[in-house]
């Protein structure tokens, strides 16, 4: 369980997947202030919310979903932004990474892990460097 309470936005166009991440990180103590089905409507859902943390899921290497990416570390440069790839795609990670993710996980990332890794992310004042798990 995580003690301080850290808000969260999810974006994910799975339904299934969504409400999985919805309860495994409500579950461990996190606030998720909204999920997001469409990553179109990313930016506006989270400067209204203004969250401590993006999970955004990235489909596949489009740039549109990257380029979401960008625009939110510009707009809330205090909020993580941790994106969640397949890892099917080569300079997957990199490119989410040089599109301003501080943190890159797979999808197949087990639940501990990724809670884990929120939790290091939430314990800093600074922002982590990104790494890559998986």
């Amino acid at each position: 369980m995580i003690t301080k309470q850290i808000s969260v936005v999810i974006v994910e166009s799975q339904p299934i997947m969504r409400t999985a991440l919805s309860t495994a990180l409500s579950a461990d103590g996190l606030n998720v202030l909204a999920e997001v089905a469409d990553a179109r409507d990313v930016l506006q859902t989270a400067s209204q919310l203004t969250p401590d943390l993006i999970l955004f899921s990235v489909n596949e290497p489009s740039p549109n979903d990257l380029d979401r990416i960008s625009v939110l570390r510009g707009e809330l440069p205090c909020t993580h932004i941790v994106a969640l790839i397949t890892g099917e795609f080569r300079g997957q990670f990199q490119s989410a990474l040089d599109h301003g993710a501080h943190l890159v996980l797979t999808k197949s990332t087990p639940r501990w892990e990724l809670l884990e890794a929120i939790k290091r992310m939430a314990q800093k004042k600074i922002y982590p460097a990104a790494v890559q798990v998986n």
